[in-house]
């Protein structure tokens, strides 16, 4: 590292368990390059964390979980911001680039329910919770009569609440629950109740499962070391994600799922829209080379088809 060597790492982050298990876990993949200097963890209540009664998607978006940690960065407070992937719209501050993708845990959603296993189970009627317009549109395509209700707070607490019965059942990523399964074995609803809805049949958001490194471009020292915990399978698919979502111009709003995978030495990518309803779909699914120029092109590609094809129900969901 330079001259600099004495001087602390401060890391950004939220300030819930889940984001700090992930600043742990990010902090361990750097320890061997960390040489005499020291990590310093600078915790941000963010706007989203702060507006847990209001719909994410009216105040917003999941860009809220970000702009705190944004502006902290680009004020040079903090060195790193450290995000899930998920929670990072497709344009950021212009000072500021994303360094690395750590690598991706199972990026699969669960069901989490007290007395059912699987989404058909679920009695008719049933109330579901969730945030995700992305969620509540795959829901109602599957099962148009269930009840789906605004649902926030931390993974901790929409667990608790499910396990309290306010709720038959609620969504969340796997990889949230075992991220917080290592730093707090007392987690609610053991792993014996989590119930995977496999990809084929929830698209899961862009970059779920994994981590998303955030730094200020002209920070070059900085940006050489986070690239140490880059995982370059997960960045290729990451980028070809977002390449998607940011050609597609998607937001919080936007009921849209897509997951992108390595296979040998080609690249595969899903894409699914939806609207609000669950009742008009647009799917792609496309394969290109697995290189960073290509998937991205990749991305951009799948995006243009479905605004080439799919323009009615885009106008309905990307306002």
């Amino acid at each position: 590292m330079s001259a600099k060597s004495s001087k602390k790492i401060r890391i950004g982050t939220r300030t819930s368990k889940l984001a700090l298990a992930q600043v742990e876990e990010f902090k361990g993949l750097l320890k061997d390059a960390l040489g005499d200097r020291e990590f310093e963890v600078v915790p941000i209540n963010t706007t989203g964390d702060k507006n847990l009664h209001c719909d994410l998607a009216e105040i917003g978006g999941k860009g809220l979980f970000i702009k705190e940690l944004e502006r902290a960065l680009v004020q040079d407070k903090i060195d790193i911001a450290v995000h899930s992937a998920k929670d990072v719209p497709p344009h950021l501050h212009e000072e500021t680039i994303l360094a690395s993708f750590t690598k991706r845990l199972d990026a699969r959603d669960c069901l989490i329910s007290k007395d059912f296993t699987d989404i058909k189970d679920l009695p008719k009627g049933a109330v579901v919770g969730t945030s995700s317009p992305r969620r509540k549109a795959i829901l109602l395509k599957l099962r148009p009569d269930l009840k789906i209700v605004s649902y926030r707070g931390n993974v901790m607490t929409r667990l608790e609440r499910a396990q309290n019965g306010e709720v038959d059942a609620t969504i969340l990523a796997h990889c949230g629950l075992e991220r917080l399964s290592k730093g707090d074995k007392t987690c609610p609803l053991g792993y014996d109740v989590v119930n995977f809805i496999e990809k084929d049949v929830m698209l899961p958001a862009g970059g779920q499962g994994s981590m998303a490194i955030q730094v200020k471009k002209d920070n070059l020292e900085i940006y050489d070391f986070v690239r140490i915990a880059n995982d370059f399978k997960t960045e290729i698919e990451a980028r070809c994600e977002r390449a998607f979502l940011s050609e597609l111009g998607a937001s919080c709003y936007t009921p849209v799922g897509v997951y992108a995978l390595q296979d040998g030495d080609s690249l595969t990518l899903e894409t699914i829209i939806l609207d609000y309803e669950g009742k008009d779909t647009f799917e792609t699914k496309s394969r290109g080379k697995f290189a960073l120029d290509e998937a991205i092109n990749l991305g951009k590609q799948a995006a243009k088809k479905t605004k080439e094809e799919a323009k009615e129900l885009l106008a309905k969901i990307c306002t």
